[in-house]
Order: C-alpha cells, then structure tokens, then sequence
C-alpha cells in the first residue's frame, strides 16, 4: 500500500513536458525566430516588386484624358482620341446607395484596410484551393484603381511577369496611393475611370448610357446593376444580355442586404424588379474617321489600353486626301441645296435637339491604296455630331449607271468586244420596270439635258456615254446570271441580286467598300481591291515603344476577270473620262496626263449619285444621296458629274503628289486593231464622219478609223460595209474592199474648207484633216498608182490650141 502511494506522488510530481513553461516559451521562440526569417525572406524576395512599385507618378493617378494622337502616313497629327464617353463628376455627385453597392460588391473592408485586403486574400487562397479553380479574388478597390490607373496589365506582359508577380507590385502600389490620398478621393478616382461595359467609362457614362439619368438619380437596384458589370463589363452589359445583368445586380443587392445597406424586405423588392434601360449616352467629339481608328486600336490592343490613352497611332491615312474629301464634300452638297430647285430639308435647318431624324443630304468618301489594302480618305457622313451613321461601314445603295463597268467586263469576258454593235434606240419601259411601266425607258446616264438615239453603235461607245437603253441590250445579250457573277467575282456580292433586266440600269444596292473594291478591277488588271482594308500601321506607347506592329503581308486577291477584259474595260473608262459622260473631268485634275479611269452614276430616280475612279495605285468612290429613301430626287436632272465628280477630283488631286500613277499598258493578250468608229467594223480609207470642230465650231469631216483593243484571236472582222459599199464578208458576191486593189487610190483632199449652208449640186467635198488631234487612218497598203511619179500637182499641162470656131450660114 504504501509503495502504490509513493508512486502516486512521483507521477503528481513529475509534470508532462507540454505543459511545462519553458516548453511554451521555447516554442514561441521558435516560431517568432521562423516568423521573422520568413518575413525577411519575403521582404528580401519582393523588394524588385516594391521597388518597381515605388517607380510611379502618384500624382499622375487621374490622368485620364491623355489623348491617344493620330499621325497620318507621313507624321502629321489629323486628330486626338480621347477616352471613350467619359464625364468626370467629384465624389458629392455620387449617390451614397452607389457607394454602399461599390463596397458590398467589390470591397466590403475598403474604410479600414490600408489597401490590401489581407483576410480576404486568405479566404480567397482558401476557398480557391478547395475547389481547386479561381473561383473568387481578393484585388480591393484601390489594388484596381492601380491596375487600371498605370496600365499594370499590359505592362506586366511586355516585361513577361506572371500574374503573382503582377499582384505584388499592384499591392504594394495600392498600399502608396492610400498613404497619399483618401478614401473619399481613391473612389472618386476609381469611379470615374472604371471601364463599365458597351464603350462607356465611368459612372456617368454609363448611367447615361444604360438608364438615361444622372448618377444622382439612379435607384438601388439600378447602382446594383451598374456595379455588377465590374466583373465582366461586356458580357454583363444589360445592351447584351438582360438576363446576365439582372443575376450579377440580384448579387450585389444580396451583399448589400449581408453588410446592412438594405433590409430584408428592400431586398425582396428590388429582386422582383426588372432590369428596365433607357439609354441616352453621351456623344463625343469626333469622327467617323476616329471611330475607325479606335475600333482597330480597340480590336489590338483591347479596351483598358485605349483608354489608358497616351499613344502615337501611325495610320495609313494620307492627311491632304482626307482634308479634300472633307472640304469638297461640304462644298459639293451646300451647292446642291442651294439650288432654287431643290426641296429637300436643308442641313442649316436641322436642330438635333428636336429629336427628329436628320433628312438632310448626305454624302460620302473612301480613297483606298488598292495595292495594300490601307485608307487614304475616309469621310464616312456629313457630320458626326448629328450623324453618327457611318455609310462607308453600314450604308448601302443603288449604283445607278455606276454599275456599268461591270455588266461590260462580263460580255467581254465572254466573247464579245468592244467593236461589237448594239442597238441604241427607244426602249418601252415595261422591259425594265424602273421608275413606273409606261413610256420610254429614260437616257439619264448620259448627264446632258437632251440625250439622243444613235442607232446601231459599238459597244465602246455605248459605255462611253453611258448609254441606258443600249445597255440593257448588251446585258440581256451577255444574260443577266453571267453579268450578275461577274460582278460577285468583282466585289459586288450577290446576295439578293435577281437576274431581272433592272440590274443593267444599277437597281440593286452595295457598300462604298464593295463599289471601291470592284472598281479597282480595272486598274489592277483584272484582280479585286483587297477584301479587307486597314487604317492602322503601328501603335508606339508614351515612352516611344512600339506595342503593335501590322503584319506587312497582304492577302492578294484572285483574278476575277482575265487581264484582256480589265484591259478593255479600262481603255473605255479613260474614254469615258475624255470624250464620253464624264467629257471634261481631266481638265480638273492636275495630274497630266491622267492614265487611269471613272465612271459616273446617277440613279433613276435621282436620289443618288456617284462616281468610282481609279489609276494603277489607288481607288477612289464618291456618294451623296440620302440615306433613307423619301420618295424625292435630290433636285431633278442631279447628275454624278455635278455633285460627285468635283468632289472625286478634289481627292485626286490631293493624292497625286503621293499616289500618281503609272500607265497601265495593255497585256500580251491584247492587239490593236484599227475598225470604225461608227460601224464597229474595220476601218478601211473610206470611213469618214461628220464632227464639229471644238475650236472652230464648224461642222466638217474626220476619218471615222480609231484603234481598238481586241483579245488576241477575236480580231478577225470583216471591213466596214457602212461606208466601202461592200459587206466584206468571204464568199460574198459584192465587190470586198480587201479584193480591189485597182480601187485603192488616194483620196481628194480639198484645197479649202468644206462649204457652208445649202449645196444643192452636191459640190461639197470631204475635209480629211483630223480635227484636234483626234486622229486619223493610217493606210498601211500599196498600190500600183502609189508607185507613179506624178510630181507637182500644180504643173500645167501642155495641150494643143483648139481650131477657130467657124459657123455655116445654111
């Protein structure tokens, strides 16, 4: 017994280890000493990130209209993008349900941290750990006012530092911003430069934009809404998806419910509410141009950076081409409405603030480097401010006789020449269908007061002077399914497009972009513009950088029409532009001689104009009209060549000294042939006509011979039948030209000019000069009498002195 109670008290006696002092002391120790060589190892491992941290302008926190500058190809500022649809408001504008919904939200320990949420991040690491993804983040308010405020992201890739990294040197820079300013000041700050989704930044942006009331005004469930966007700007837009938006506001209503900003009840209610918009968002300053740049900036280098703002955009943009299509524009269309003639509502007169639809004219420019695919001009409505409508992006309308070119190219390219014959005479409206059924179809193509009918007329000539009715027979001829796949293969899609005799007078409507690339057809020797065009070539950031670089490769486009048909095509648009449609146009270019070619559009309906033109380097498209149809012509009797071609020539000019272009020289398959001009035949000594002389204005004869391209093997024709007397054609029982070599002598040439007013005895005799340098017919053959001396044909004959005349009385 007493053994059992001795050992009993040495037990008593003896304690465990663990509850010893010196064992909790020795453990304190312990933990302090590794506590406080971690924290060494920790501040020695991030002291680059702290460092870098400490690199940055705090002052420069609310930098946020550094304009992003444009720089034309040559180094010429032509604009400034600011931040996109931003309004700055000071923190006593924002409503305190919004900040309540900005803390639930995103920050519910933002008034005591000191910039970094340190419990957070452990209840981040823990549950993210857990579920084994990212399902929550821990970034404070201030941690995303840095992130945003020096572009932490962007900058982070380009010195390839991972995304731990990266949120060091963001907490240790938010940790800088809350010593240095407070926290009324951090959520001004933060509020008015946050990217809140559909190209609106900061509160007042996107209250305006979304619900159409001052951040003021906005109700509980409608800060909710706002603030939910954080996370996910463009996906939560409440413009993409209403749904999206109402389960990311119904979340921030529950956190605000969890922090006490709302009771129970108010949550139920503002629950049950629809997400209701109303937008009326704020309008910039800008241009359609601008808005072209920023979309190509944005598509690159993402919306943080464009808003970020500070960069050198380098475009393609040539900055006297794009002043011109501005300037000429305005002029052009001012011009129109002041006619006494026009009735259409007037730009003068339209007052936004009326809430009414602007009627006014329009017009529009593109000027494209169809080699690279880059704009050179790009004036895409009249104004901006009243009009954002971009019509080169989203507008489209009928080409009228523009059209042309196209239905050309695709009977040449399918047998027919341009000495082919078509008929040009009256046509019954009815078989086009165009502006009513009854009467004659109308010769408005070729832009003069009184058009006429020629007969039976070549195929050049008809597309010279834009002849309607003739076409139309030339595009039944060539069938309207090969004209309408001609034209697809060219850029002028055809979705929508019917194989109904109405194409040929330009029924149909296109883009601007898909008119330019077509056109350039022609200048390209039978391969499209580029599909796709740029404006951007390189983007530097502010410390001189280059953060995008365009790939110099270019996408070639396939051949869509043979080098021969483009050729073609091409020899009768320059025609065109010297003695056709668009007679006079060369006189306004400075560019001489010009080598390349246009054409000219007016609609039937007077509605529309435009004119498409090209050389061998650039393309150009010019439109006015309206952009909604009202029934109305723009004044009757408007033609391309009053209200587009000046502006075309206004551009063309401004791109010379940069963009002239080079001849464009038929190709191998091509050969000249000399036919008339007249038949369409080939041309022999007697093909004259009658023409009036520009300088003299008298009327006198010329030879009717010209030189026609034909594609090598389609050549072969028989000799002018109109004007030899024979129909030249093989086997025939008339007497052919080619055959009668006795025949072939030189022709009279007066020694004066041809007689004016009545020649009752047929005295008058053919004046075989060339008028203006028009040319004439080279004769290419000998004869038998070409070999007789006869020397000069003023030498008096010698002849014997006739007999006195005596006379018989009988």
């Amino acid at each position: 017994m007493a053994i059992r109670d001795n050992s009993q008290r040495k037990t008593t006696r003896k304690r465990r280890f663990y509850k010893k002092k010196r064992f909790w002391f020795g453990l304190l120790l312990t933990g302090l000493l590794v506590a406080a060589l971690g924290c060494v190892v920790f501040w020695e491992g991030t002291r680059k990130y702290r460092e870098h941290a400490e690199t940055y302008d705090l002052e420069r926190i609310n930098d946020l209209e550094i304009p992003s500058l444009i720089l034309d190809r040559n180094e010429k500022e032509i604009g400034r993008i600011f931040v996109q649809n931003r309004s700055i408001i000071p923190y006593g504008k924002m409503p305190p349900r919004l900040i309540n919904a900005l803390i639930a939200g995103e920050d519910s320990r933002f008034w005591t941290h000191d910039g970094v949420d340190y419990i957070g991040i452990g209840r981040a690491a823990f549950f993210n750990k857990w579920t084994g993804r990212e399902s929550q983040g821990a970034s404070t308010v201030t941690q995303q006012l840095a992130r945003n405020a020096y572009d932490l992201k962007n900058e982070a890739l380009r010195k390839n530092q991972d995304k731990y990294e990266r949120k060091l040197v963001e907490a240790y820079l938010a940790r800088r911003i809350e010593k240095r300013y407070k926290k009324t000041e951090i959520l001004e700050f933060y509020l008015n430069r946050i990217y809140l989704g559909s190209g609106f930044h900061g509160i007042r942006s996107a209250s305006l934009g979304y619900f159409g009331k001052e951040p003021e005004d906005l109700s509980t469930e409608e800060c909710a809404s706002i603030v939910g966007l954080i996370k996910n700007p463009t996906g939560l837009s409440p413009l993409n998806s209403l749904a999206g938006n109402k389960k990311t506001r119904d979340h921030v209503l529950d956190r605000m419910q969890e922090e006490g900003f709302i009771t129970t009840a108010e949550l139920a209610r503002y629950r049950a509410m629809p997400v209701t918009i109303n937008p009326k968002p704020l309008q910039r300053g800008t241009s359609h141009l601008y808005e072209r740049i920023a979309d190509e900036i944005r598509d690159v280098l993402g919306d943080d950076a464009l808003a970020a703002g500070g960069y050198r955009i380098h475009t393609t943009i040539l900055a006297e081409a794009q002043n011109a299509a501005q300037d000429a524009l305005i002029k052009s269309l001012n011009a129109a409405e002041a006619r006494k003639d026009y009735a259409n509502p007037k730009y003068a007169d339209y007052r936004k603030s009326s809430g009414k639809a602007a009627e006014y004219l329009q017009g529009a420019v593109l000027m494209v480097d169809h080699r690279t695919g880059g704009v050179l001009a790009h004036v895409g409505g009249r104004d901006y401010a009243q009009v954002p409508f971009d019509f080169i992006e989203m507008g489209r309308r009928p080409l009228g006789t523009a059209y042309f070119p196209f239905i050309y190219a695709a009977g040449l390219s399918n047998g027919l020449t341009p000495a082919t014959t078509v008929a040009d005479e009256p046509m019954d409206n009815r078989s086009v269908m165009v502006g009513g059924r009854e009467g004659i179809l109308g010769e408005w193509g070729m832009e003069v007061a009184s058009p006429t009918y020629e007969g039976q007329i070549p195929v050049r000539r008809a597309l010279e002077q834009s002849k309607i009715a003739a076409t139309v027979r030339f595009g039944q001829q060539t069938g309207l399914q090969r004209v309408i796949d001609g034209a697809a293969a060219m850029g002028l899609p055809a979705k929508g497009v019917e194989p109904l005799p109405r194409l040929c007078v330009g029924w149909d409507s296109f883009s601007m972009k898909e008119a330019v690339r077509a056109i350039a057809t022609f200048g390209r020797g039978g391969s499209p513009g580029p599909a796709s065009l740029h404006y951007v070539e390189s983007v530097d950031s502010l410390k001189g950088e280059t953060v995008y670089r365009r790939s110099a490769v270019t996408k070639e486009s396939a051949p869509a029409i043979d080098a021969a048909t483009a050729f073609q095509v091409h020899s009768m648009l320059a025609g065109s532009l010297l003695r056709g449609s668009s007679q006079g146009a060369l006189n306004g270019l400075i560019e001489r001689p010009f080598l390349g070619g246009g054409k000219g559009g007016s609609t039937a309906d007077f509605q529309d104009t435009w004119f498409l033109g090209y050389n061998n380097r650039i393309s150009c498209g010019v439109w006015t009209g309206f952009l909604q149809s009202n029934g109305r012509p723009i004044y009757e009797g408007a033609f391309s060549r009053d209200l587009s071609l000046p502006v075309w020539q206004a551009v063309m000019n401004a791109a010379a000294p940069s963009f002239g272009g080079d001849e464009i020289k038929p190709p191998a398959t091509v050969v000249e042939v000399p036919v008339c001009r007249v038949s369409g035949q080939r041309a022999t000594e007697f093909c004259y006509e009658m023409a009036e002389d520009p300088a003299t204005k008298q009327v006198r004869s010329r030879s009717a011979a010209t030189m026609e391209y034909f594609r090598r093997g389609t050549e072969n024709m028989p000799f002018c039948t109109l004007h030899s007397g024979a129909d030249g054609l093989p086997g025939s029982n008339h007497l052919a030209v080619n055959n009668v070599q006795s025949m072939d002598v030189i022709p009279i040439r007066p020694k004066a000019p041809s007689l004016l007013g009545d020649d009752p005895y047929h005295a008058e005799q053919p004046d075989t000069t060339p008028i203006s340098g028009d040319g004439g017919f080279v004769r290419r053959r000998t004869n038998v009498l070409d070999s007789l001396d006869l020397k000069g044909t003023e030498e008096q004959l010698k002849m014997r002195r006739p007999e006195k005349l005596q006379i018989n009385g009988d």
